[in-house]
């Protein structure tokens, strides 16, 4: 991975985000992880058409699901990645749906 893919577990923006998942994608393809990496990638561009907070809920129900065996530094991008989608719902004001 190069360093200007190396991901974030830390986003001040959404396109922060989005650019970290990617790189997750990537990673997860590049461990071997493929149907995680699908999983992702597909919700990704499938629901491009519907609202930033639908997909997040979606993406932070996926990333939720990742159950793998991941090395640590995979383990700790994945946690980081949900951590925003959760933070950034609670933002929203939206964490009442995901329960």
């Amino acid at each position: 991975m190069s360093k200007s893919k190396k991901s974030k577990t830390r986003f001040t923006s959404l396109d922060e985000f989005y650019f970290a998942l990617d790189v997750l994608i990537e990673r997860l393809n590049a461990d071997g992880h493929h149907e995680d990496a699908l999983k992702l990638n597909k919700l990704i561009h499938e629901m491009a058409w519907t609202t930033g907070s639908e997909l997040l809920g979606e993406l932070m129900l996926a990333l939720k699901g990742l159950k793998g065996i991941y090395s640590q530094e995979l383990r700790t991008e994945i946690d980081g990645c949900f951590e925003f989608t959760r933070h950034h719902r609670k933002i929203l004001g939206l964490e009442n749906l995901d329960q």
